[in-house]
């Protein structure tokens, strides 16, 4: 009774064909139109000899001639190359729009807060990307409402990967090019061709990566570890660090080569990054700090402070050699611009004497 009921009301078939009606297989509340009005975003059981999923949205109560889209093409469903039983696609989800942020969905299902604007305040469509054998990366792709145009027209083209050991948790949400997928309408989306673009995209991406973009939760952790250590509260500050860390699972520690810089560097706030390197190195984690700094300076030479931040690091480990390199490299730097009455008297007592690298 509950099918007949969306299916008259929607007016998609007469009462005489009620009994062939599809099956709904996802109901999502939402408010998509950016005026407080309330739609229903239905995804649908195919045709028995099409091999997609039909996506459905309507006004709440609405008549066929309120339907605002309706189409067969977005959701395929795709044998896996892995095995015939296993099912590649697009899975549906209504996100909450904030203003500068927006949400993601991350490999384990989890929603994820990025400091990004995509509409203003108010709800939008994702497509996530489903493929049986893969739970270590997906793409989002995020679909806002136009007024103008009155289309859910593609908006973001996100790549979100968590780390495949560990504790298995994000490590990075990429940004796409505009237009990878070209200009694209909810209306006119193909699912499958998209995805195989999507494959194309991640086996060709730049040697530097798509832009990664910054997570909310990455940006508030730094601001709480920051105040901590400037107002000297030790405890706080160390438990605060100790969140920036993956958990091993079984083990007691996650090697940081396998996520550090993967996870923290981000080439667009090389800052942020190099904070982070520092505060790793005051909290004690020093082979972190070393992992983070070291791709800080092989992208940013220029960065001086660095040099005296992992020298400090090295210096911490017993690595004197490395850390009197470092230490001279940041002298030098400060030197050239004029700066040597800013150079801290340790850097000079600890390259005294030292052995070179």
């Amino acid at each position: 009774m509950f099918i007949r009921f969306i299916v008259l009301t929607l007016g998609l078939l007469p009462a005489s064909c009620a009994l062939a009606a599809p099956q709904v297989l996802k109901e999502i509340p939402a408010s998509l139109l950016g005026d407080g009005s309330r739609q229903n975003v239905f995804v649908l059981s195919g045709e028995a000899d099409e091999a997609s999923q039909r996506l459905l949205i309507a006004p709440v109560q609405a008549l066929s001639e309120g339907i605002l889209l309706d189409t067969s093409k977005a959701l395929p469903l795709i044998k896996s190359q892995y095995s015939p039983v296993l099912l590649d696609g697009f899975s549906v989800r209504v996100l909450k729009g904030q203003t500068g942020t927006m949400t993601v969905v991350n490999p384990q299902e989890e929603e994820v807060l990025v400091k990004q604007g995509l509409v203003e305040a108010g709800d939008y469509i994702a497509l996530v990307t489903n493929e049986e054998d893969n739970a270590v990366y997906n793409f989002n792709l995020l679909f806002a409402f136009n007024r103008s145009s009155r289309q859910f027209e593609l908006k973001s083209v996100l790549q979100v990967t968590n780390n495949s050991s560990c504790d298995r948790s994000l490590i990075s949400v990429s940004e796409l090019p505009e237009g990878m997928l070209g200009h694209a309408s909810l209306a006119t989306f193909d699912g499958r061709m998209a995805l195989q673009q999507l494959r194309i995209a991640k086996m060709e991406a730049p040697k530097g990566g798509y832009k990664k973009l910054m997570t909310v939760e990455s940006s508030e952790f730094l601001d709480s570890a920051l105040e901590a250590y400037r107002k000297g509260n030790n405890d706080a500050f160390r438990y605060v660090m100790s969140y920036a860390l993956m958990g091993g699972g079984s083990q007691d520690i996650c090697d940081p080569n396998s996520y550090l810089v993967r996870k923290y560097y981000y080439p667009q706030h090389v800052g942020w990054s190099n904070d982070l390197g520092f505060l790793l190195g005051e909290a004690g984690y020093f082979q972190e700090s070393i992992e983070l700094l070291s791709a800080v300076i092989a992208y940013n030479p220029g960065r001086t402070v660095a040099y005296l931040n992992i020298a400090d690091s090295y210096w911490a480990v017993g690595d004197k050699a490395r850390a009197v390199a470092a230490y001279k490299q940041y002298a030098s730097q400060m030197s050239e611009v004029e700066k040597a009455s800013k150079i801290p008297a340790r850097v000079s007592e600890r390259s005294a004497g030292a052995p070179e690298s």
